[in-house]
């Protein structure tokens, strides 16, 4: 059951803010808010128990209905691609977003694409395989740097 439920039924019962906090281990500024898109747009008590909480939700907070919808990256191509020499999550990110701005909606910020593309990796189970000679190639914070032996 949702806070927002829980909380307006026990101010039903006539539990303080204070009361309320303590017993569904909310902070105050919670139930406090709450209470105020309640004043602000009143639920009738009777129709609390009723409502599903999602529906509870919106009505309480609208403007929570009218956040934009971020577009999810297409992680299968966002693989394939770094799989080519030369490409990077930082200018793939940077095609997203350009992908994003065209089509009029808002991207994830780097750091979230980054972990949003690390989880994708996680679940599937995926792996690069990087082919040198031993000895051939350091990788140093991921920075390739050709090295040679000197023999003689």
């Amino acid at each position: 059951m949702s806070k927002e439920k829980q909380i307006l039924q026990l101010r039903t019962k006539g539990y303080s803010q204070r009361r309320i906090a303590d017993t569904l281990k909310v902070s105050r500024n919670t139930v406090a808010k709450v209470f105020k898109a309640w004043q602000e747009h009143p639920v009738p008590d009777d129709s609390i128990e009723t409502m599903r909480e999602q529906e509870l939700h919106l009505r309480l907070f609208p403007g929570d209905s009218l956040e934009p919808v971020l577009i999810p990256p297409d992680y299968d191509y966002i693989h394939k691609e770094l799989l080519k020499s030369g490409v990077t999550l930082k200018l793939l990110w940077e095609e997203y977003v350009d992908t994003c701005h065209s089509s009029g909606k808002p991207p994830y910020m780097y750091s979230q694409f980054c972990k949003l593309y690390q989880d994708y990796v996680n679940q599937n189970c995926l792996t690069m395989h990087i082919r040198h000679k031993p000895g051939d190639w350091l990788m140093v914070d991921w920075q390739v740097l050709h090295y040679r032996l000197m023999t003689g």
